[in-house]
């Protein structure tokens, strides 16, 4: 079979956070992070694909990606968007990495509230963003020696900072705890909840904003000691 690739053509958005941020230390402090999270496949574009024939690599170990069948997912009859039919106002996703959980809000209401898995080999990006682009899937590989990882199919991968992104693991069921080289790693059916609730740009409109806190306690408390943006 072969694989499936779609280029992303939008070009990054990057918005500060509408929510009031609480800053420590200098109020913009641009420390040095590495441009890629994952430092083999960084260098090309952002894109989909979908690759159900390749068994992936992480910490020496062999993995099992997930098939994906988009025919079949767009046929689901159970498919439900998370807060689609209740919830109205701004949408807002909020990453807490004392805590390593991830928060998402409609208005003033809690839509998600999920563990998650930021950076350990690499940091994850403190600041306000937004999503860039959305994939059902791509390939991620970078690390070195063994942290070394080959991924192919990480699921409904969100990008909110080159190659930074939210998304599915499969590799691992540590979540609550730091195991990426810099992306924020969540449960498969967490990851497709929110990518499915989550906006991306569009001509006129930026993706849903995204805030990576050191702590998270409200939309209007979110402590960032070191943004970046």
């Amino acid at each position: 079979m072969s694989s499936t690739k779609r280029r992303n053509t939008n070009a990054p958005l990057l918005v500060a956070g509408i929510s009031l941020v609480v800053f420590l230390g200098s109020a913009y402090h641009f420390s040095r992070l590495p441009l890629c999270a994952n430092t083999f496949t960084c260098t090309r574009p952002l894109e989909e694909q979908i690759d159900n024939q390749s068994a992936g690599m992480f910490l020496g170990q062999t993995v099992i990606p997930p098939k994906i069948d988009l025919l079949t997912e767009s046929k689901d009859p159970t498919f439900t968007v998370l807060g689609d039919s209740t919830y109205e106002g701004e949408k807002h996703i909020y990453v807490d990495l004392s805590a390593q959980k991830l928060y998402a809000f409609q208005g003033g209401t809690p839509i998600m509230e999920t563990l998650i898995s930021s950076g350990l080999w690499g940091r994850t990006p403190i600041g306000n963003f937004n999503i860039q682009s959305k994939f059902r899937a791509t390939r991620m590989a970078g690390g070195r020696g063994s942290d070394a990882y080959d991924l192919p199919n990480v699921p409904h991968t969100m990008f909110f900072y080159g190659d930074f992104g939210l998304h599915g693991a499969y590799w691992h069921n540590n979540f609550g705890h730091p195991m990426s080289h810099g992306c924020v790693n969540m449960r498969l059916i967490d990851a497709r909840d929110l990518f499915n609730w989550a906006d991306g740009p569009t001509a006129s409109r930026s993706g849903t904003p995204v805030s990576v806190c050191d702590s998270f306690t409200s939309p209007d408390i979110c402590i960032q000691q070191k943004p970046i943006k």
